[in-house]
C-alpha cells in the first residue's frame, strides 16, 4: 500500500515537472549570457556563481573563470559573486538568437562571511547578508586550516554556534558524535546536502551524554574533501523545510570544479603520543563535454584510540586493601593494568562522494551526487574485575577483561535529479535515498551465565534505518507593479521512512544455554544466584526486540518573498505536514529584512516550527548494562536497564502516552553592517520555546513494589529499571550570536580577521506529567498522588541530571578570533577557541561539579614549496590543554574518569600536532 502510494505520488510530480518544463506554454525566443569573473589581477576565479537577481538561474565559472547559460530573451540584473569577494551585479539586455557578454572583475572583501551566494534561508539567489535571516558560508579553505580532520570537530572550532565531542564509555555514541546548534538537541538541526534532506543514522542515544534519547544525521560520514562551503541557517525553518528544523539548517555543498586534482596527506598524534591518525584525500572533477560536469572525492582516515583514565584505585581481587595490593603484585601486575580506557574511540573511516550535472537541452539538466562510507569503530567499557563474580567467567578470564565494542557503520546516499526553466518557472524534481546500518559486535568479553561454555565474541546485532524522499520545487517570478521583485515558491515532499532491528546470536542475550527454559543450566555465583546473562559490556538484541517498521509523510508549502523596493524585504512561509503515525502540522514564518541606511540593515523573523518523533524513538526496544550510582555507598555498579517501546505494554502499564511532535516558535532580530569596506559586522538575538520536547526519562526502578510487578517477566535477564521515550519537557533557550570579518592588505600580502561568539541558555520550563501516568498512580494505591508524589512521579519521569543534559552539558558561552595572514608561498593562521564552562548536576547534589572556562590555541603554518604543492604543520589546541578534573571522589570513580564523560567542553583528548601535504594540480 505505502509503495503504491508513493509510486502514485511520485508518477504524479514526474508528469508536472515535465509539462511546466518541456511543454509549458508556447516555446519563447532564448539567448545566451556568457563571460568571465576575474579576481583585480586577472586571475580566473573558478567556482564563482553568476545569476539572475531574484531567481536560482545561470551558472558556475569553470577552471578558466568562463561561464555561459540561456535565458528567455529580456532585459535582466545579473550578479556574480565569490566567497571571499564583493559581489557585482551588471544590467544585461538579452536578444533572441544572439550571446551577450558580461565579464565581472571582483574584488577582495572581508572573510566569507557574506559575500557568497547561499542555498538556505531564501528560495532565491541571496548572498548570506541579503537574507532576512541569519547565514554562516565557511569556505572549503577554512575546512581545510582547521586542524581537524573530521566535519563534527571541524565546525565545533570554527562556528561558535556549533559544538559536537566525542564521547566516551557510551556504547554507540562513541562513534556518533551528538552535535548541538543553539544549545539544542542533536535531531532539532536538519541537515541538507546540496540543499536535499541527508537521513539520519539507525543509533538513536541512550546512554549517559548530551543528547541522551536523540537521533541525528553523522557529519562525520561526509568527507571534508568533498565540501565546497557549508552554510548555517542560524533560525528555525522548519516552515520552508519541514521537521527538525527548530534550531535551523546546515547545507552542506559539494565541489563542482573540474579540471584540478586535490590531494591532501596528513598525519598527527595527540600531545600525550596517542591517538595517531592518518588522513588521505583526494579530489578530482572533469567536465561532460561541453555540458555538465563530474566531480569525485576518496578519503581514508584512521584514527588511533585515546586514554586518559588513572590506573585503577577500587577493589579488584579483595574488598581489604593490603590483601588487594599483595594479590596483584602476586600475579606480576600492576593497578594499570585494571584501568578502563577512557577516551576517543579507534576507528578506521572511508568514503567515496561524487557531484554532477549534465545538461539534456538548452534549458534543462539531470543532476546527481551522493556517496559511500563505512566505519569499522572499537571503545571499551567499564572493566570487569575479578571481584565482579555475577560478571566474569574465571576459566577465561582469570584477572578479569576490559570488554570492547566494535562497530560497522555502512552509510550510504543519492540523489537524482532534473531542473530546469521554461516561460519564467523554475522547476525542480528530485528523488533521494539514504541508508545507514550499524552493526554491534562485541569482542574480549564473556556471557557469565554460560560459564566456561561462553564465547568471547558476539554479534550483537543490527540497527537499520532507510529513508526514501521525492521533491518538487518550483519557483516562479512574478512581474509587480511597484515592487523591485516578487518570488513565488511552492512544492511538495514525500517521504517514507524504515526502521529495523535485527536480533543478535542466541549467546549475546541468553541466559546460560536456554534462557530461562525449564531443565535447562545456567552458571551461579557462590551464592546460588544466577550469573548476568548476555554478552557484558552490550547484551545482545533479542528476538522479542526485532521491529521492521514503515511510515510515510507528505507535505507541501508555498512561500512568497517580495521585495518591495531597494531597502525593504519582507518573505513569508507556510507548510502543511501530514505523518501516517501521529497526525498532521501547520507551521509559519515571516521574516523581514529593511535596511536603515547604505550598509546598515535591520532583520527580524518569527516562526513556528516542529519536530516530529523518530521512528527509532517509537520503535527502539533492548536491555542494557548501564552503570548508575548506588545512593547509599556513592559508588558506581552495573544495572540491566529495559528500554520499551513507546507501543508496547511495559509502557503503558507506567502511563506512558504515545509520542507526538514537539512544537516550537522561534522568534529572532538582528542586524548587519558594514561600517567600512573592508569591515563586515553581524548581530542577532534569538528566542525559543518548544514543548512537549521527546526525552528519554530518568530510570523507574523495581525498588518500587508497584514496578516490580511490571518488570518480574523481566527478571530472568536481571532488569531492575526501565526507561521510556515520552514528551515531558518544556524549555525556553535564549541567545546570542555575533560575527565580525575584517581584512586588509598588509605589504604584498592579506590579513584576515574573524571574531565570532555564541551566548546561549536553555532552561526547562516544565516537566509534564502525563494524565495516564497519574491514572495508573491512581489505580495501584486507590487515591489520588499527593504533592509531594506527584514530585516524586516528576523526578523520576525527568530527574537532576536529565535536566543537567539540557541545561549546562555545553557551554553557554563559545567564541573564536582568528587570524589569517598570507604573503607569497607562505600562509599563517592562528586562533583562539574559547569554551565557557559547564556545570555537572547528578542526582545526588553533593556531587556538583563545575569545569572552568578554557581557551584553546590553534597553528598552522604553511609553505608552497612547488607551484600547487603544500607543506604544512600546526596544532589544534597548542597546549595541550585539558579540562578540569573531577575533585568528587564519586565521580572521579576510582580513577576510571579523571574527566567528565556527562559533561563536555571541547573533549578529553588534549592537544593534536599535524603536518600535511597538499597537492593542487
Amino acid at each position: 500500500m505505502k509503495e503504491s502510494v508513493f509510486r502514485g505520488v511520485g508518477n504524479a510530480l514526474v508528469f508536472l515537472t515535465i509539462y511546466l518544463v518541456f511543454v509549458g506554454a508556447a516555446s519563447a525566443q532564448v539567448g545566451t549570457i556568457s563571460g568571465k569573473v576575474l579576481d583585480e589581477n586577472g586571475e580566473p576565479l573558478p567556482g564563482a556563481n553568476v545569476t539572475i537577481v531574484g531567481t536560482m538561474r545561470g551558472a558556475s565559472a569553470n577552471a578558466e573563470g568562463a561561464y555561459s547559460f540561456r535565458v528567455e530573451a529580456g532585459t535582466y540584473t545579473v550578479r556574480a559573486t565569490f566567497i571571499g569577494y564583493a559581489s557585482q551585479t551588471k544590467e544585461v539586455t538579452v536578444v533572441a538568437g544572439e550571446t551577450v557578454t558580461v565579464d565581472f572583475t571582483l574584488a577582495e572583501s572581508a572573510v566569507e562571511f557574506g559575500e557568497s551566494l547561499v542555498v538556505v534561508g531564501s528560495r532565491s539567489a541571496r548572498t548570506a547578508t541579503e537574507t532576512p535571516v541569519p547565514v554562516d558560508v565557511i569556505s572549503a579553505q577554512t575546512l581545510e586550516l582547521s586542524g581537524q580532520l573530521e566535519l563534527n570537530q571541524t565546525l565545533t572550532y570554527v562556528a561558535p554556534s556549533y559544538t559536537a565531542n566525542h564521547q566516551t564509555i557510551a556504547d554507540g555514541t562513541d562513534h556518533i558524535n551528538p552535535a548541538s546548534l543553539r544549545g539544542l538537541a542533536p535531531d532539532q538541526v536538519l541537515v541538507l546536502v546540496n540543499g536535499k534532506r541527508r537521513h539520519p543514522v539507525a543509533l538513536v542515544h541512550v546512554n549517559g551524554t548530551f543528547g541522551r534519547g536523540s537521533v541525528a544525521v553523522d557529519l562525520n560520514s561526509i568527507p571534508q574533501s568533498s565540501i565546497e562551503r557549508v552554510e548555517v541557517l542560524r533560525d528555525g525553518a522548519a516552515a520552508l523545510y519541514g521537521s527538525d528544523a527548530i534550531a535551523g539548517v546546515i547545507n552542506l555543498v559539494l565541489k563542482e570544479q573540474t579540471q584540478k586534482l586535490q590531494m591532501d596527506v596528513t598525519t598527527g598524534v595527540t600531545g600525550e603520543g596517542d591517538g595517531e591518525q592518518v588522513e588521505v584525500s583526494a579530489n578530482y572533477g572533469f567536465n561532460l563535454g561541453d555540458r555538465g560536469f563530474f566531480n569525485v572525492t576518496a578519503q581514508y582516515l584512521d584514527r588511533g584510540r585515546t586514554n586518559r583514565s588513572d590506573p585503577y584505585q577500587g577493589p579488584i581481587f579483595f574488598t581489604d586493601r593490603a590483601q588487594d595490593d599483595a594479590e596483584i603484585a602476586r600475579r606480576g601486575l600492576t593497578r594499570r593494568d585494571f584501568s578502563m580506557k577512557t577516551g576517543q574511540a579507534a576507528a578506521e573511516f572511508g568514503a567515496l562522494f561524487f557531484n554532477s550535472a549534465y545538461s539534456i537541452t538548452e534549458n534543462a539538466e539531470l543532476y546527481a551526487f551522493g556517496g559511500l562510507s563505512f566505519r569499522n569503530g572499537m571503545a571499551t567499557g567499564f572493566y570487569r574485575r575479578p571481584i565482579q563474580e555475577a560478571r566474569v567467567v574465571y576459566e577465561i578470564y582469570p584477572n578479569g577483561f576490559l570488554p570492547e565494542i566494535h562497530t560497522k557503520i555502512n552509510d550510504r546516499a543519492f540523489t537524482a535529479g532534473l531542473r530546469g526553466n521554461k516561460n519564467g518557472w523554475d522547476v525542480d524534481l528530485s528523488f533521494t535515498n539514504g541508508r545507514n546500518s550499524f552493526k554491534f559486535n562485541i569482542e574480549n568479553s564473556n556471557n557469565a551465565s554460560m560459564g566456561a561454555a561462553s564465547p568471547t565474541t558476539f554479534d550483537a546485532g543490527t540497527l537499520h534505518f532507510e529513508q526514501w524522499i521525492g521533491n518538487l520545487d518550483i519557483v516562479r517570478p512574478l512581474n509587480v507593479e511597484g515592487v523591485n521583485s516578487m518570488n513565488l515558491a511552492f512544492g511538495s515532499e514525500f517521504r517514507v521512512e524504515n526502521y529495523q532491528i535485527v536480533a543478535g546470536e542466541f549467546a549475546s542475550y541468553s541466559l546460560g544455554n536456554g534462557g530461562d527454559v525449564p531443565g535447562v543450566d545456567f552458571d551461579t555465583t557462590s551464592t546460588g544466584s544466577p550469573k548476568a546473562a548476555g554478552s557484558q559490556v552490550f547484551p545482545g538484541f533479542q528476538p522479542a526486540n526485532e521491529v521492521d517498521r514503515y511510515r510515510n509523510s507528505i507535505s507541501v508549502y508555498a512561500n512568497l518573498e517580495t521585495e518591495v523596493n531597494d531597502w525593504f524585504l519582507i518573505d513569508l512561509a507556510g507548510r502543511f505536514e501530514n505523518y501516517s503515525d501521529f497526525g498532521s502540522r501547520v507551521t509559519g514564518k515571516i521574516a523581514s529584512r529593511l535596511e536603515i541606511m547604505e550598509d546598515v540593515a535591520l532583520r527580524a523573523a518569527l516562526s513556528t516550527g516542529f519536530r516530529a518523533p523518530s521512528l527509532h524513538q517509537v520503535w527502539f526496544n533492548n536491555i542494557s548494562t548501564q552503570f548508575v550510582i548506588d545512593p547509599a555507598t556513592n559508588e558506581l555498579f552495573g544495572a540491566q536497564v529495559l528500554t520499551a517501546n513507546n507501543l508496547s505494554n511495559v509502557t503503558k502499564a507506567f502511563g506512558i502516552p504515545n509520542l507526538t511532535e514537539e512544537t516550537s516558535v522561534n522568534v529572532s532580530a538582528g542586524f548587519t553592517a558594514r561600517p567600512h569596506p573592508k569591515l563586515s559586522l553581524t548581530t542577532d538575538f534569538y528566542y525559543i520555546t518548544i514543548d512537549n520536547r521527546i526525552v528519554l526519562t530518568s530510570r523507574f526502578s523495581s525498588s518500587n513494589p508497584t514496578f516490580a510487578e511490571i518488570l518480574k517477566p523481566f527478571e530472568p535477564f536481571g532488569v531492575s529499571r526501565a526507561q521510556f521515550f515520552a514528551n515531558v519537557v518544556d524549555t525556553r533557550t535564549r541567545g546570542l550570536d555575533v560575527v565580525a570579518a575584517y581584512f586588509t592588505p598588509i605589504g604584498s600580502g592579506r590579513l584576515d580577521v574573524t571574531l565570532a561568539a555564541n551566548f546561549t541558555k536553555t532552561e526547562v520550563t516544565a516537566v509534564n506529567i502525563p494524565e495516564t501516568t497519574i491514572r495508573k498512580f491512581e489505580e495501584a494505591n486507590g487515591r489520588p498522588p499527593t504533592a509531594s508524589e506527584l514530585q516524586d512521579i516528576r523526578n523520576t519521569l525527568f530527574n537532576r541530571e536529565e535536566r543537567n543534559r539540557l541545561e549546562d552539558a555545553l557551554p553557554r558561552e563559545k567564541g573564536n578570533l582568528t587570524v589569517r595572514y598570507s604573503q607569497g608561498p607562505w600562509s599563517f593562521l592562528v586562533r583562539a577557541a574559547y569554551f565557557g564552562d559547564v556545570k555537572y548536576k547528578p542526582t545526588n547534589p553533593a556531587n556538583d561539579e563545575t569545569f572552568s572556562a578554557k581557551t584553546l590555541f590553534d597553528l598552522d603554518l604553511g609553505y608552497e614549496f612547488l607551484n600547487g604543492v603544500r607543506l604544512s604543520v600546526g596544532a589544534s589546541n597548542l597546549f595541550n590543554t585539558f579540562p578540569d578534573k573531577h575533585q568528587k571522589a564519586a565521580n572521579y570513580s576510582n580513577g576510571n574518569f579523571p574527566y567528565s564523560r556527562r559533561v563536555t567542553q571541547f573533549g578529553i583528548n588534549g592537544g593534536f600536532y599535524y603536518g600535511r601535504l597538499q597537492f593542487r594540480l
